[in-house]
Formats: C-alpha cells, structure tokens, sequence
C-alpha cells in the first residue's frame, strides 16, 4: 500500500514538472529545416525560401515535452539563442528582398511583464503582448549593414516573466536572387520611374514597379488617404535597373489593412514620385 502510494506520487510530480517545463537533465535542442517554395497557412501565401527551426528536449523527434521552456522561475533558462540559415551565396544587394518574416511560436506571455525581447544582430521592442501568443516581425524594409549578409540571421529570446512555451520558429523570405538582378539591369533605364501597379484595383497581392538609372538610396512606403504610412517596402541602396515589389495589402505589423485608396510613395536620391493605388477586400 505504501508502495503504492510513493509510485503515485512520484508519478503525479513528475507530470507536474512535465506540464510546467521543468527539466533537470534533459538539453534544450534545435532542429533547422530549409524548403524552397514553402506556403504558409496564416498568410495563404507561398514563400520563395523559409527556415524552420523546432525547439525540443530530447531526441528529436521522440521529444517527451514537444517544445521548450525558457523563464525566470530558477528552474528555467531565461533565454535561448538559435539561427536561421540563409539562401547559398544570399547577399544584399545584388539580391532583392521583396518579403521577409518572422515568426515566432511562443505561448503563456504574460502580460503583467512585457519585457520579453528578441535580440540579435539587431534590437527589437519587447513582443506584442495583449493575449497574443505567436508574434511575426515584418523584416522586409530592414536595412542594417550585415544583417543579411553573415550567412545566417542570429536571434535570442530573453523572457523576463517567469514562464514561456516556446514551440517554433520560422523566417519566411520572398528575393530576387543574383541571376534576375543582372537579367533586369542589362536593359538599364534611361531615368527615375515609378509605374502603375498592377492589378490596380487589387484584392489581395498588387505589383509595384519602378526604374533607377544610377545606385542611389531608395525608399519605398505605402501611405494612406490621411498621409499615414502604413508599411514600409524598401529602404536599401539598389544598383540601376527595373524592380517589382509585391505588396499584400497588409501593414508593418502583417494585419490586413481595410478597403480604400492607398499611395504607394519612392523615394530615389533626389527623386520622388507617387502612384495611386486601390485596395478592394
């Protein structure tokens, strides 16, 4: 009877330390998977390139917990630091971002402490909390010197409340790579251009296009109708040549934005120009 009683109990405390992430002699792992032409279900979107990266104990994929645990409770590591491969040869420029994401399966933020961050090669603002689990950072306009250029994007999450569940991370990434820059700057522009996008009106994904006859700095933002800007495309030096740009009709935060007139806005060295463009959900 005594017996069985201490089984149970042993049982019973180790499905509580299961359940709250408490792991004495198991190491945290991760396992990176890369696909080409990878679509992504939130967004029904398909991506040129993404990088996978599952977080587990254990022998992958014999994980007994199915994810990792990261917080201030003593138990808990406060932060876990991983890395995203990037495309063979991947440099920019020549290369092209035209989308880049992300995102970041992680649950229980609470939100009395709202200093969870990611930090790498680059800081960001503490996660969006207000019962929002995963997270997506929209990196598309990200124009720091090396941060695409190292091979890899580095990221850490430091948690600073006491407990986090963190599932899975993936970066998502939509380029134009090497080969198509130097097709499309072979023909190079006689000047400044931002054409029509096209389809215009659009439901959900438009083309936005535009021509630089020299390497300039170059900024491309959509603005509303209340001269907001509501996503920022591009914000990179870019050698001569025609671009396309695809916008998805979303902000910088990756929520869709409402039906309407919107501006698409260049910027080019000295040169500016705006196009109109409408939004139809």
């Amino acid at each position: 009877m005594k017996k069985g009683l201490t089984r149970s109990l042993v049982l019973a405390l180790a499905v509580i330390l299961i359940g709250y992430g408490v792991s004495f002699s198991c190491e945290i792992n991760v396992k990176e998977t890369i696909h080409y032409d990878f679509t992504f279900p939130p967004d029904n979107h398909t991506y040129d390139y993404a990088s996978i990266v599952d977080f587990y104990y254990g022998e992958y994929p014999d994980s007994f917990v199915g994810a990792v645990f990261l917080g201030t409770n003593h138990s808990l590591p406060d932060s876990l630091a991983w890395a995203h491969t990037l495309p063979p040869g991947f440099s920019v420029p020549p290369a092209l971002i035209t989308r880049a994401k992300l995102w970041i399966d992680v649950d229980w933020v609470d939100t009395d402490h709202n200093t969870v961050k990611i930090e790498g090669t680059f800081d960001w603002d503490p996660l969006n909390h207000g019962g929002v689990n995963n997270t997506s950072y929209d990196l598309t306009g990200v124009n720091i010197e090396g941060f695409w250029n190292n091979g890899a994007l580095d990221v850490i999450l430091w948690a600073d409340e006491e407990r986090l569940r963190l599932f899975e991370a993936k970066l998502f990434l939509d380029y134009e790579d090497n080969a198509n820059v130097e097709e499309e700057i072979s023909s190079q522009p006689e000047g400044f251009q931002l054409d029509q996008n096209y389809p215009n009106p659009f439901n959900p994904e438009t083309q936005i296009s535009f021509s630089l006859p020299e390497r300039v700095s170059v900024s491309l933002a959509v603005y509303n109708v209340f001269g907001q800007k509501v996503r920022e495309l591009i914000k990179a030096s870019l050698p001569v040549g025609s671009y396309k740009i695809t916008w998805d009709g979303t902000d910088n935060q990756g929520n869709r934005l409402a039906s309407g007139v919107y501006f698409s806005w260049l910027s080019a060295g000295g040169n500016t120009s705006t196009s109109k463009m409408i939004l139809m959900r």
